[in-house]
């Protein structure tokens, strides 16, 4: 009797945990939706269609075309690069290293996820971005300098979780591979990472969402200028970047104000899209 009460109340407090939290994320859609009704309405295709963010001007304007094109550079080009590197990594860890050595590496590369986003983006502000205007770039913090940042912010992350997907993978796929005489690499790398392939993909999904709701780093290195950068090194600013920056000066309930939340809106609905990929992506999985 006392035991069907514990399981009651347990089942209890979890469906309550369970329906605030569901509560709380369709109140954040809510509230978002509510506070960008007058840009929608004010400024409407505008919104998508022009690149002059000039909201402090008179008059102002909110196009965030640009805002939007380079959320999704910074996320495409950040994904590109850390997703290859983290996967020879994982690789390398999950048939090559010994197991102190990988035991080490995993340990480490995990202390280094845990450093804060706004270190990361202290130390190359301070130590390399300098540089640039010596190699007569004209804009020390720039796309190139944000894409490094990020690169050293995700590439934990993205290199444990493609290491979780391929020693899920079981051992006699690997030892029936090796008996038929292939080599190692030939192995990890094609019967190995085929059989992880959803929880690899899960990475990829997950490592990209990381980058696209990353605030700091693209604030302090990307050099803050609402335009779409022609090349690496041009200055940009992305939807994160725009809110941080710019809602503290923003008047409560001004165009300016309701035009921040639509640019949350927009990254709440590339998060989401994301989060259902990678549902979908682990349903599959584990079928």
């Amino acid at each position: 009797m006392h035991r069907e009460i514990k399981d009651k109340t347990r089942k209890a407090l979890m469906g309550i945990s369970s329906i605030t939290a569901i509560a709380a994320l369709f109140g954040i859609y809510y509230y978002l939706v509510k506070e960008s009704l007058p840009a929608i309405r004010s400024v409407g295709a505008e919104l998508f269609l022009s690149d002059q963010w000039y909201p402090v001007w008179e008059p102002a304007e909110f196009g965030m075309r640009a805002l939007i094109i380079n959320s999704i550079i910074v996320t495409a080009l950040g994904t590109l690069i850390v997703v290859p590197i983290a996967y020879f990594m994982a690789i390398y860890l999950h048939g090559f290293a010994s197991k102190k050595e990988k035991s080490v590496i995993r340990r480490l590369i995990e202390y280094l996820s845990g450093i804060p986003s706004v270190i990361i983006a202290f130390v190359f502000l301070t130590y390399l971005s300098p540089v640039f205007p010596k190699l007569g770039i004209y804009s020390p913090q720039n796309l190139l300098l944000a894409l490094i940042g990020l690169f050293f912010l995700t590439i934990p992350i993205s290199t444990v979780l493609i290491l979780e997907s391929l020693d899920n993978v079981p051992r006699e796929l690997e030892e029936a591979s090796a008996a038929l005489g292939a080599l190692p690499l030939k192995t990890y790398t094609r019967i190995t990472t085929k059989a992880a392939l959803p929880g690899v993909l899960n990475a990829i999904v997950l490592t990209a969402n990381r980058i696209v709701g990353e605030t700091i780093v693209v604030l302090l290195l990307g050099g803050g200028a609402a335009m779409v950068p022609r090349k690496l090194t041009d200055p940009m600013k992305t939807l994160t970047a725009a809110i941080a920056s710019e809602m503290p000066e923003a008047a409560r309930f001004s165009l300016h104000y309701s035009a921040l939340f639509f640019a949350g809106l927009v990254l709440i609905i590339f998060s989401t899209i994301f989060e259902l990929t990678s549902v979908a992506l682990l349903r599959r999985s584990r079928k």
